[in-house]
């Protein structure tokens, strides 16, 4: 779960720094859309943390190393300077797409049924959102 909870924290960070750094048109949608996932990937983030210390225990989240992970992660992803929206748009939708990977994964090792569909849930939403960003990206 520690990939899992790396990677929701790290899209939830990258996505509020993208709310916070869009400009051009559409500006508006485009804003509100990124304060939307950064919202709902904060949920995630601490609903798999609060699952995993509740189910595994605290080491089962690797939160004692989470700050100096997360830096290395946000080193590769959009930030300041970035002249287009798209290219924010662009890196949400690849790490959306390896977001459902992760959840995959996580099923695939053999979790409880809740977890399951908690995970799996998170994994919906990420793939209506990659449909939004798809139809955004056409325009």
């Amino acid at each position: 779960m520690q990939e899992l909870i790396l990677h929701l924290r790290c899209m939830q960070l990258f996505s509020h720094n993208a709310h916070n750094l869009m400009s051009r048109v559409p500006f508006f949608q485009d804003h509100e859309f990124f304060g939307e996932v950064y919202a709902a990937l904060e949920g995630d983030y601490d609903s798999v943390v609060e699952r995993t210390i509740g189910l595994m225990g605290e080491q089962a989240t690797g939160l004692n190393t989470l700050p100096e992970r997360i830096a290395l992660k946000m080193k590769s992803l959009p930030s300041i300077g970035v002249k287009e929206n798209s290219t924010f748009l662009q890196a949400l939708l690849s790490l959306e797409a390896e977001l459902c990977k992760l959840v995959a994964l996580e099923i695939s090792k053999g979790v409880s049924s809740g977890t399951e569909q908690l995970i799996g849930e998170i994994c919906n939403q990420s793939e209506i959102r990659q449909y939004k960003i798809k139809q955004r990206l056409k325009k």
